[in-house]
């Protein structure tokens, strides 16, 4: 099961030619990242989030325009040793309009360095996607 989240076109989301801007995605999918976040791992504040962005990737398949309704999905697709990859989709109705990808890192703030993922994020991964 994915989660899923509503995403709302601001104003402020909108190009010169009318469209959301292409950067705005990656703010679409931080937030569909971090409440999958606060979610799966039942933290309450954002510093609580045990990992940082190391890489993405966007597909632009459709313009999307303010007024839009749109339901965004994301995925854990894969889990290493100290990273893992989400994957994400942006979908106006059943039209997919956007596809991405982030890999993440596992991250301790107190030493500033990569960790080894714990295995109870792997279980608690494994419980979400499968409900």
């Amino acid at each position: 099961m994915s989660f899923q989240y509503p995403l709302e076109v601001r104003f402020r989301d909108l190009d010169g030619l009318g469209h959301v801007n292409n950067a705005v995605y990656l703010t679409y999918f931080e937030t569909l990242r971090l409440h999958f976040a606060l979610e799966l791992l039942g933290v309450a504040h954002l510093a609580e989030v045990p990992f940082i962005l190391g890489e993405i990737s966007v597909r632009f398949l459709k313009p999307v325009f303010f007024g839009d309704q749109l339901q965004g999905s994301v995925d854990v697709s894969r889990i290493g040793h100290k990273s893992f990859t989400m994957i994400y989709t942006i979908k106006r109705g059943n039209e997919i309009v956007t596809q991405g990808s982030t890999e993440l890192i596992w991250f301790d703030y107190k030493t500033q360095r990569s960790v080894p993922i714990p295995d109870s994020f792997r279980q608690q991964v494994a419980s979400y996607q499968r409900a």
